[in-house]
């Protein structure tokens, strides 16, 4: 817009069209720009929420898995936290399931008992359970404390969502098998559902049978005891 001076001395206003025109759509292209600026900001909060969401969900539902609670008790064996390690695991029923593996390195085939002493192993079974669950106990703590050892200093979350490629992990209903290979050794636990965590209810492990049975072989006696002999009955004198 600009003034010019026209007859008898007065000024006329003159508007540059062209230039007014072109201001505006220069700033309606501006307000569109913020505006479809505002929209792409809004659709990426909305779907980094729609994300955050998704992993919440995922997250929780993952609590409920067997590797969850694998991993919840790798974390409590390298922390020492002894009551959360026990409460993850049913020791009687873990020892009690395991006695016959040991049973089975004293006696099956490969059996470093001689022929006489397997036949003590049933007579000597009463005195051996005891121990078997107490060195089961003890064994288990120790390979806990060995592949927490294993995890060294890994966060909770990474431990927990690396557990599914530490084992091999099938779920069926409420019972799920978790099987450890590594340096030529075989480890399998059979868990079941515990309310929303998973406890270990069996462990199969032929090394650890087959220590546990060398072990106990010493106190399992070498012969069998002969029966008592029978007292002979008295025969009657005749008159």
């Amino acid at each position: 817009m600009s003034q010019r001076a026209g007859r008898g001395g007065k000024s006329r206003i003159v508007i540059d069209v062209d230039k007014a025109r072109a201001e505006a759509q220069a700033r309606g292209r501006g307000r569109r720009g913020l505006s479809k600026l505002s929209i792409a900001a809004l659709a990426a909060a909305g779907l980094a929420l729609v994300a955050l969401v998704g992993a919440y969900a995922w997250w929780q539902s993952y609590k409920s898995k067997p590797a969850y609670s694998l991993a919840l008790l790798v974390d409590a064996a390298r922390r020492d936290d002894v009551q959360a390690v026990e409460a993850l695991i049913d020791g009687d029923r873990v020892a009690q399931g395991f006695v016959p593996q040991v049973i089975e390195k004293l006696t099956g085939e490969g059996a470093t008992l001689p022929p006489q002493a397997r036949a003590s192993v049933g007579a000597a079974l009463p005195q051996l359970l005891p121990r078997v669950r107490e060195t089961v106990r003890e064994e288990i703590a120790r390979g806990v404390k060995a592949a927490a050892a294993g995890a060294g200093d890994t966060s909770f979350v990474l431990l927990a969502l690396g557990m599914p490629r530490a084992a091999e992990i099938k779920e069926e209903g409420d019972a799920a098998t978790a099987t450890f290979a590594r340096e030529g050794k075989q480890t399998e636990l059979a868990m079941q559902r515990s309310g929303d965590r998973w406890k270990v209810v069996t462990v199969k492990d032929d090394e650890l049978a087959a220590g546990i049975a060398q072990r106990l072989a010493a106190s399992i006696p070498q012969t069998v005891a002969p029966p008592p002999a029978q007292p002979q009955p008295r025969r009657r004198r005749g008159r």
